[in-house]
């Protein structure tokens, strides 16, 4: 097993483990898992907070072809109706199946948090092995973000009795799509 193997492995093995799922992708086919996912969980509408790599691959146009309604204006204004929000993730950490959110906007990190179900798109080359190693990452940003923001798994919360709910605070459903980019697969 290759070092991209063995790294995304462990995330993903993480990311089930707090009930997230993820899909290993090349650029070719993750519009069309994203929208596949949607349309198997009946999602009509979606936030799309559009980076150079979600245009790169294509996700509003698959969405659309897929009959879901795309918002990638006035998020503001859709990201609590919609059922769906999607943005680039900056980094992950394997160790934890988290996905790293590096964000100066507010409308990348509505999609994130308001609709039911979110799906973050991050880089193979993006990700680390572990909480150190993301810190030490951290570390080296000049400046670093206004919003460093780290999401694991769908929003679970539990009461003063220990009852745990999901969703009250963010996406009852989290899922992620990682990309398999040139770099890691020469480095890794």
């Amino acid at each position: 097993m290759g070092a991209v193997d063995e790294l995304y492995t462990r995330f993903d093995k993480n990311l089930q483990a707090v009930n997230g799922n993820s899909w290993l992708a090349g650029k070719a086919d993750a519009a069309g898992i994203i929208a596949n996912a949607y349309k198997e969980a009946g999602v009509e509408s979606a936030c799309v907070y559009e980076s150079e790599l979600l245009k790169e691959i294509g996700v509003v146009k698959a969405l659309r072809e897929a009959g879901i309604e795309v918002f990638t204006d006035h998020i503001r204004l859709h990201a609590e109706t919609a059922k769906g929000g999607i943005s680039e993730a900056q980094c992950s950490i394997a160790d934890l199946g988290s996905i790293v959110q590096l964000q100066d906007d507010i409308d990348g990190r509505l999609v994130a948090v308001m609709p039911e179900y979110y799906i973050g798109v991050v880089k193979i080359s993006e990700m680390v092995d572990d909480y150190d190693a993301m810190f030490d990452k951290l570390c080296s940003l000049d400046p670093l973000p206004a919003f460093v923001g780290f999401i694991t798994g769908p929003s679970r919360t539990a009461d003063i009795e220990c009852v745990s709910t999901v969703g009250v605070h963010g996406p009852l459903k989290l899922s992620v799509v990682v990309i398999a980019d040139e770099r890691r697969q020469r480095n890794g």
